[in-house]
This record gives structure tokens, C-alpha cells and sequence, in this order.
């Protein structure tokens, strides 16, 4: 069969028989596909660094009877290195890349969340900006794209006064209508939610809180959130906090 190029960014990997790996790479045209390259991991390999963990450029693609492609080559336009270099930049990208993955699945081609997840590792490679920050950003925008954006007017359920975010629900609630698991907002962060559901994707990080506090509510709310419609638990996630915490 004819190889095929692909541009996109290793997503997520795995080691695969005694000196292969596996690769999900997020592609423009397919989605999230799998290929293997083979001999990666052998003592001669050459050009392994092209097909690390959060390489973006256009991969060569052979395809064969099954689901699982060869990775021929790879002509890479951006490593993300400083990504790769760092610890607590790199448990976040791999959370990222996690519930993207969960959220998406495979072969459902979405340039718009392939592109927030791209400026997300850019931002972490290239600008000062605070990790809990980017997380929360990057929580709440993938779910408004991916088909849970948020109701953050009035309770959904009476009309009244919204004083609690239901995760289940996506909705604000009032006091009487609040059940566990919700969480008591004010006026601060329904309104930091609301302009991160809403604005350009290109904008979502151009805001500016110097509350800590703030910042670490939103968190608590956005990962619930995905936990939730995601169904899953993310180890990553654990990890991601043990790392900053050091």
C-alpha cells in the first residue's frame, strides 16, 4: 500500500513488544490514529527523537489490513522540548493529553480541539504561565467544545439565583436546588467561567487573576467536571499534583 503523511502531534505512547512503540498521533484529517514504529527503542534506532512524546510535524504512515499503521518517518516541525525537559510542564501535558484522548476517542477528526490542545503545549513550552491556571483553562474550554458548555445564568431548575455549579448537571443552581457534589460559587468565578466557555479559543488564557484561591476553586470545579462526563479517574491527574507539590 502507498505510505501516507499525516500532520499531527503524538499524543500518547506506549512501549510495545521488546523494542517497538506504539503511538497515537492526533491528526488533522483522521483523529487520533495508532501506529507503530518499530526498533525505536533498539541500541541503533536513528531519528527517535522525531517520534517522542508531543513531536508535531507530518509523519510518514504505512497502512496495513489492520487498524494499526507503520510510522515510517517523520518530519517534525516543533518537538515542544522544553515540555519534555520539565517535569511538572510535562505531567500536565500528559493529563492534558489524557482526558483530550477519553473525551475524543479515536478516529473523530476535531481541528478545533487539536488546536487548543497545540496552543495548550505551546503555552507551556514558550510563555510564562501558571500550570493550575492552564489546566483549569484548558478543562473548561475542551468540555465547551466538546459538547458540554456550561449554563452560567440562573438556576436551571427554578430561575432563580445561581449560587452553586452542578457538574452533573453543567448548570448553575440556586440554594434550594443544590444537591452533593455541588459546588458554592460568587460572582468572581461564574464570571472567570464564563468568559473561558465563551471567548475565542485563541483568547482563552488572556485574563489576568492575581487570586490564588480563585484559581484553585476553578480547578476543583473543572476537573470534577471532567472526571464526571468523561466517567473515568485520571492517574495522571494524581500525579500532576504530587509533582507540583514538590
Amino acid at each position: 500500500m502507498e505510505d501516507l503523511v499525516y500532520r499531527g502531534i503524538i499524543i500518547k505512547q506506549a512501549n510495545y513488544g521488546d523494542a517497538h512503540r506504539m503511538l497515537w498521533i492526533f491528526t488533522e484529517t483522521d483523529g487520533i490514529i495508532k501506529a507503530v514504529r518499530y526498533g525505536i527503542r533498539g541500541k541503533k534506532t536513528s531519528n527517535a527523537a522525531a517520534f517522542q512524546l508531543f513531536s508535531y510535524g507530518d509523519f510518514k504512515l504505512r497502512p496495513s489490513r489492520g487498524e494499526i499503521m507503520t510510522a515510517v518517518s517523520a518530519d517534525v516541525l516543533d518537538g515542544f522540548y522544553p515540555v519534555s525537559e520539565d517535569i511538572k510542564k510535562l505531567s500536565l501535558a500528559s493529563y492534558l493529553a489524557d482526558i483530550t484522548y477519553t473525551l475524543l476517542g479515536e478516529a473523530n477528526p476535531d481541528k478545533r480541539i487539536l488546536a487548543l490542545f497545540l496552543n495548550a503545549v505551546y503555552a507551556s513550552s514558550y510563555k510564562e504561565v501558571d500550570l493550575l491556571k492552564l489546566k483549569a483553562v484548558y478543562e473548561l474550554k475542551l468540555m465547551s467544545i466538546g459538547g458540554y458548555m456550561p449554563k452560567l445564568d440562573v438556576c436551571s431548575v427554578c430561575g432563580g439565583v445561581g449560587e452553586y455549579f452542578s457538574p452533573e448537571r453543567g448548570t448553575l443552581v440556586c440554594r434550594h436546588h443544590q444537591v452533593a457534589g455541588d459546588t458554592k460559587t460568587d460572582d468572581a468565578l461564574v464570571s472567570l467561567m464564563r468568559y473561558i466557555s465563551g471567548c475565542e479559543d485563541r483568547k482563552m488564557l488572556s485574563f489576568t487573576v492575581n487570586d490564588k484561591a480563585l484559581i484553585e476553586r476553578l480547578n476543583k470545579i473543572t476537573e470534577k467536571y471532567v472526571a464526571l462526563h468523561c466517567d473515568a479517574e485520571f492517574k495522571s491527574l494524581a500525579y500532576f499534583y504530587n509533582i507540583i507539590e514538590i
